[in-house]
């Protein structure tokens, strides 16, 4: 099938169209290789576990977000791409495997996982040639896809000072890419409706990872603690806020429009919005794992568990601002109050001395509830 008139070399995906069972299947496996590095930051939660789970976890997503533009763009769901889809999933699960030990002696497996999967997306695209209309986005992203192949594969074997500025390279080019394409675009749009549907999806199946993180909590010693208890209900609840967030406040999950004046500009803070909050919530559930373990709470996991919170903030805030809204208001007045939220809980929560786990949650959930309630307000004015 084929647009008719000028769009008649690209193909064609009908109006009210919906994720497939294979890319609801795909998501799990990922969202199985975040559990992981989540679990490996929970076991090492300081900084440079945060460090390294960033890393791993934004080069993990963009391996998702390239497929996933792929699929909203080029995917007809045939056989030949439903082969290439799963050996995606096939290198996912080894790029999982050495995601627990993403700074060990496991680095060369998610490299090795890394450069697969980027290559794969070449194929994905090299397979979809005949669609003139496409070529010249299809030849950019296998240009890229093949350079980033070459780079991982390259870390391989390598000292950590060249491992590292290697894969440094590698995610330059992922966070340069929307830039590279962009001018493709408007000739070979994402679906409008496809494309939030699946970010929607994915960030669903990662609450259910957070959520995942309070069962862990509950059973990660021989007995019931109390701390346990308090990181367990709190980390449900935070789950549950950020929910409301995403698909009631923001309303992340709508319609994105191509057609409109700064489509594209808002379409790039919509995706990049994501960064933030999908850090977020997985490092809550990590922080849940970890806070249920301790004790005595101790400031590094206090500051790092309120990054986390402050990351999601900071995220549904971007994606209100991109989302837009019916009242006749600029985005970032709309905003402002979310994003001074965000500032005055990291701010305080750093530098205040909480004496206890409970704490912590209520803190995080009074600064939920405000800006819950700030993005409400915005919405009604």
């Amino acid at each position: 099938m084929t647009h008719p008139g000028t769009s008649a070399d690209l193909p064609v995906h009908p109006h009210g169209r919906k994720a497939t069972w294979f890319e609801l299947f795909f998501d799990l496996v990922f969202v199985v290789a975040v559990a992981q590095l989540s679990g490996a930051f929970s076991h090492h939660y300081d900084w440079a576990g945060a460090a390294g789970f960033a890393f791993g976890f934004l080069a993990m997503w963009w391996c998702w977000l390239g497929h996933t533009f792929f699929a909203t763009r080029l995917d007809e769901d045939t056989p030949r791409q439903r082969y290439v889809g799963l050996a995606k999933i096939l290198a996912v699960v080894w790029i999982a495997y050495g995601a627990s030990d993403l700074l060990g002696a496991r680095a060369w497996v998610f490299a090795s996982g890394i450069a697969t999967f980027k290559l794969l997306l070449a194929l994905a695209y090299a397979l979809c040639w005949r669609w003139r209309g496409a070529r010249t986005l299809i030849r950019t992203y296998m240009s890229i896809y093949l350079v980033q192949a070459v780079l991982w594969a390259g870390s391989i074997g390598m000292s950590p000072e060249w491992r590292w500025a290697l894969w440094g390279v590698a995610f330059a080019l992922d966070l340069a890419s929307p830039w590279l394409v962009a001018r493709h675009t408007d000739q070979v749009p994402p679906h409008a409706e496809h494309l939030p549907e699946r970010f929607g999806l994915f960030t669903i199946i990662l609450l259910g990872e957070g959520m995942a993180g309070s069962v862990h909590a509950l059973d990660h010693g021989a007995t019931l603690s109390l701390q346990a208890f308090y990181a367990a209900i709190g980390g449900a609840l935070l789950t549950f806020m950020i929910w409301i967030g995403y698909f009631e406040r923001a309303r992340a999950q709508k319609e994105r429009e191509s057609d409109v004046p700064g489509a594209g500009r808002n379409l790039r803070l919509w995706a990049y919005a994501h960064v933030p909050l999908y850090l977020g919530v997985a490092g809550i559930a990590a922080g849940t794992v970890h806070l249920a373990t301790q004790a005595e709470l101790d400031g590094t996991a206090q500051r790092l568990f309120a990054w986390g919170v402050t990351l999601v903030m900071l995220g549904l805030s971007l994606l209100g601002a991109a989302s837009g809204s019916a009242v006749n208001k600029p985005a970032w007045m709309r905003t402002l109050p979310n994003f001074a939220i965000a500032g005055i809980f990291i701010a305080s929560v750093s530098n205040l001395d909480l004496a206890s786990i409970a704490h912590v949650y209520l803190a995080a959930g009074v600064g939920f509830a405000l800006q819950l309630v700030a993005a409400r307000l915005s919405d009604t004015r």
